[in-house]
């Protein structure tokens, strides 16, 4: 009965030290919960955070080299003296605006459904459209 007993407290040891160590690893949530309301921040999460980030493998971007003089003393005068950029910048500018690729948004009353309702109102009491064309 003595060992009987014995093997049951070391069996029921086992099961609760390894039920704990499965709670200690979900525990660190309401860890975190606690310093980020005492502390503002979690600093738990700010570890795993980084260890991610160290660990992941980034894409290097290849910055695009702009084309601009590297002494703008000119420029910066003429700008001073006129208030607007040098013909030479304005047609530095506009050459890159031209070449620059831009996708082509839908201006926001095309896909915006029509409300008329005040300019069919006005229209069919005064006989006339709007004033200001309605807008």
């Amino acid at each position: 009965m003595k060992r009987f007993l014995k093997n049951i407290l070391v069996a029921g040891t086992f099961v609760v030290g390894a039920n704990g160590l499965f709670a200690a690893q979900a525990s660190t949530d309401w860890v975190d919960q606690f310093y980020k309301a005492k502390l503002g921040r979690a600093p738990f999460a700010e570890a795993k955070q980084r260890a991610e980030h160290a660990n992941t493998v980034y894409r290097e971007e290849i910055a695009p080299t702009a084309v601009k003089p590297a002494n703008t003393w000119f420029e910066d005068f003429y700008r001073a003296k006129y208030g607007r950029s040098s013909p030479a910048e304005e047609a530095r500018l506009r050459a890159e605006r031209a070449n620059t690729v831009y996708r082509e948004e839908v201006p926001p009353e095309a896909t915006a459904p029509a409300n008329t309702w005040r300019d069919d109102f006005w229209k069919a009491k005064y006989g006339r459209p709007f004033p200001n064309g309605g807008k």
